[in-house]
């Protein structure tokens, strides 16, 4: 079956669980005379090694340990759960990285059921924000006759925050998430902000635009992506761009695991019949036409008959393969964007917003860009959240994150007078800083799509690909759920 077939859930879902005459063909008879590794190692071959242990590569295990093969999954870091990743401090608690659990994502929402692990229908309640802009601070009923906005027409009528999604809701070419990748859709393949300039988009809204875009910039990132992404956003409900995709003043209902994100992946980790291999970064992979070899930094050397690989390709492309990747695969691999996102997390020791009588949460256009006052957790204030985004957090990160933190937080107290000696400081995380992540979104830059994005996912001889930047119907969490279903009922298929 093709990567990119569009057969239902339901189908692809019995085919994986009741497929018992496919099934029986898996057992290798090489289980009972194993031969060793070349240049030593372990002996025993696996069906399957698995090289990531984020949503994709755990749930690809359990999929294919319930059909009776034997899988090793391997994790270069010291945790389970990819780019879910919970801080806990006392009693804090914050989410690093993905945390929404959307109404259509079926596969999330059945592991949190099968592994017993609960769903919450409310989670953080952000709050309203007031514009911080040129160092002034401006309401949001203001904004349209602010001498600070420079935008021109109708343009002068949205917030700041609403710009990009506004504008290109209307200008959405198609009406099926199936259609993104298809030949009709490769003209809008080009840069975001060429594209709002074609449109008659003024300079200064692109640059309003360009503070909170989830990639490193509308200069490289493809309007495409962006229509994707809207249209997989329409379909879940998110049908007027006047109001936030997410946060305060959303329709949208969401919910979230709870105890923190990453209890799912430590659940589903927990759940397998072989222990991940944590601290274990792949060096090299050398494939023949019957199996598998994984070398481990460490030495270890690991025999399979396949492989998924569920890793982001910002730490494979460290990886030696032989025989190498070609064509748009290697393409993909090694021009692979993600985008940058840094967060400070303090707790509120007194509502500095009383002092002032402005909205809590602020949208700017300084060093913090954004930042989040989260109305319950973190205590009786609740918390405040720095969220700094692509090229803003790229720029920053120049620095060490305690120097980025009391950059941020002198900024803050500058431009908020308020907040000084309001806030505790709790955690701070880099996600461009990982180097085996990267960043915490997978991008397509302009062209990109066009060039590869229907070939990145094909097998490379016996490795199969899984993971958030193979998405194809499916975002967030799902998404990562999405791709691994696929490339384990692909390993399947094979037998």
């Amino acid at each position: 079956m093709d990567r990119y077939s569009n057969s239902t859930d339901a189908t692809r879902r019995s085919l994986l669980i009741g497929s018992a005459g496919l099934l029986g063909s898996l057992t290798s008879p090489s289980w009972a005379a194993p031969k060793p590794a070349k240049g030593g190692g372990e002996p025993m071959l696996w069906d399957v090694v698995i090289v990531g242990a984020g949503l994709a590569g755990l749930n690809a295990a359990y999929l294919l340990e319930s059909q009776g093969l034997k899988v090793q999954v391997v994790e270069a870091s010291d945790r389970v759960g990819g780019r879910l990743r919970t801080a806990r401090k006392d009693d804090f608690r914050a989410e690093l990285g993905g945390s929404e659990v959307g109404t259509l994502y079926g596969r999330v929402r059945d592991a949190l059921t099968r592994y017993d692990v609960g769903i919450a229908a409310e989670g953080q309640k952000a709050t309203p924000y007031v514009l911080n802009m040129g160092g002034r601070m401006i309401r949001g009923e203001d904004w349209a006759t602010a001498p600070e906005n420079h935008t021109v027409g109708a343009e002068r009528n949205i917030l700041p925050y609403l710009i990009q999604n506004r504008l290109f809701f209307d200008w959405i070419p198609f009406d099926e998430t199936t259609k993104w990748n298809q030949p009709d859709a490769m003209q809008y393949d080009v840069s975001a902000a060429q594209f709002m300039r074609m449109k008659g988009v003024s300079e200064a809204a692109i640059r309003l635009s360009d503070l909170d875009v989830n990639g490193p910039s509308l200069a490289s990132l493809s309007a495409l992506s962006i229509f994707r992404d809207l249209v997989r956003a329409k379909t879940e409900g998110y049908t007027n761009p006047n109001k936030p995709q997410y946060g305060v003043g959303t329709h949208l209902e969401r919910a979230f695991i709870k105890g923190g994100s990453d209890m799912l992946p430590k659940a589903m980790a927990a759940g397998l019949k072989s222990q991940v291999k944590l601290n274990s970064p792949v060096v090299s992979i050398d494939q023949t036409d019957k199996e598998v070899e994984t070398r481990l930094a460490d030495g270890t050397r690991l025999r399979s008959r396949y492989m998924v690989m569920a890793a982001p390709f910002a730490a494979v492309r460290n990886i030696l393969f032989k025989p190498g990747l070609t064509g748009p695969q290697l393409d993909a691999v090694m021009g692979a964007v993600y985008s940058a996102t840094t967060q400070f997390h303090f707790r509120i020791n007194a509502p500095f917003w009383d002092v002032d009588g402005l909205p809590p949460s602020i949208w700017s256009d300084s060093i913090f860009e954004r930042t989040f006052v989260v109305s319950n957790g973190g205590g009786p204030h609740g918390s405040l959240i720095v969220w700094l985004n692509g090229d803003g957090a790229t720029r920053l990160g120049m620095m060490p994150l305690e120097a980025q933190r009391d950059a941020v937080l002198a900024e803050l107290n500058r431009l908020r007078p308020s907040t000084t000696g309001k806030l505790d400081y709790m955690f701070g995380y880099s996600w461009e800083a990982n180097r085996f992540v990267g960043g915490n979104k997978h991008c397509f830059a302009a062209g990109q799509i066009k060039r590869f994005a229907n070939e990145m996912g094909k097998p490379h001889g016996r490795i199969h690909f899984a993971g958030e930047h193979l998405r194809r119907l499916e975002h967030g969490m799902e998404s990562a759920m999405e791709t691994s279903e696929i490339a384990a009922f692909e390993v399947l298929e094979r037998g």
